[in-house]
């Protein structure tokens, strides 16, 4: 299998092209300059360009069998307060170029990392955590998610939009597994244990036409 990780340099996404690449998959990491490119494995083939150019896009999808996108917007650090640093659209116009360029290859197979709060989970979070959540820099990435999964939703496509509650970098060899009544909102998903699940749900069929809401 070949897939294809936009994001791959990213804190999840690097995650995602080492557990791929061991799983014995080939693996083309997408990344947007040559200093993320200069910090990949060797083993993967990469590609330079804009995850929202639907040429540059098309161009490192040819052959591929599936797709992870582990985009999100940046900010200056990683408080909730802190200015963003990309754009406030980043991943639903690179969604909207990857479906674009799925589709006219052939390519059917999509995994995709949102966030618990993305679409109809918003109302699943307490009041409290909402008005937080409305007043902080994060509320760009919920509603950029939300636009994202409607593209997924709407695309055809065999999806898959996997939420975590909250992300750290502890690590494990666990996957994330999907939450049940009753599961703490306050629980924190490792980023790789996220990948570890991007992973698995490539090959999962039960996963696909599925927001998921993950817990450690």
């Amino acid at each position: 299998m070949k897939l294809v990780v936009f994001g791959a340099s990213g804190a999840t996404g690097e995650h995602v092209c080492r557990l791929a690449n061991e799983t014995g998959w080939k693996v083309h990491a997408f990344v947007r300059s040559k200093a993320a490119a200069s910090q990949l494995d060797q083993a993967y083939v990469h590609s330079i360009g804009d995850p929202t150019e639907p040429k540059d896009v098309a161009l490192a999808l040819v052959g591929a069998d599936a797709v992870a996108v582990c985009l999100g917007i940046s900010r200056q650090s990683r408080s909730p307060f802190a200015m963003p640093v990309s754009p406030l659209n980043l991943t639903s116009r690179s969604v909207e170029a990857i479906v674009q360029a799925m589709k006219s290859l052939q390519i059917r197979r999509i995994v995709y990392a949102s966030a618990f709060g993305a679409s109809e989970s918003w109302s699943s979070i307490p009041w409290w955590g909402r008005a937080l959540l409305s007043v902080t820099q994060v509320r760009h990435s919920m509603i950029d998610h939300t636009r994202s999964e409607s593209l997924l939703a709407r695309s055809g496509l065999e999806w898959t939009a996997l939420r975590p509650i909250m992300l750290d970098d502890t690590s494990g060899s666990d996957p994330a597994r999907e939450m049940q009544p009753g599961d703490s909102l306050l629980r924190k998903v490792s980023r790789q244990a996220l990948a570890r699940t991007m992973v698995l749900a490539l090959n999962d069929r039960s996963t696909i036409g599925r927001p998921i809401a993950l817990v450690p």
